[in-house]
């Protein structure tokens, strides 16, 4: 299930999705050790579901209940420093002129 799917369900589903992909990763551990897994590459697609549902149900939690998005604050430019050329060719005038 892709991530933008995922983001459009409620907590309720992706909670109810959580549950039945558990369950069916539990059977397809089952049918790996009985022997009866068809398809091994199943297990890690599941596992995958798995934490790509759990890590959204982890940011709707984590999400301010209001809408409004805050706005990034503007860090300070840091000062420019003086080109390493410039204040050689000023100490190589000065020490001419001297």
């Amino acid at each position: 299930m892709k991530p933008e799917e995922i983001r459009k369900l409620t907590a309720e589903e992706i909670q109810a999705k959580l549950s039945d992909n558990r369950e069916e990763l539990m059977k397809l551990r089952f049918q790996q050790v009985t022997g009866q897994l068809t398809d091994p590459s199943r297990l890690r697609l599941m596992r995958r579901d798995i934490a790509r549902m759990e890590t959204i149900a982890r940011e709707l939690a984590a999400a301010p209940v209001s809408e409004e998005k805050e706005e990034p604050k503007e860090e300070p430019k840091p000062k420019a420093r003086p080109r390493a050329k410039a204040k050689v060719k000023a100490e190589t005038e000065e020490k001419g002129e001297a």
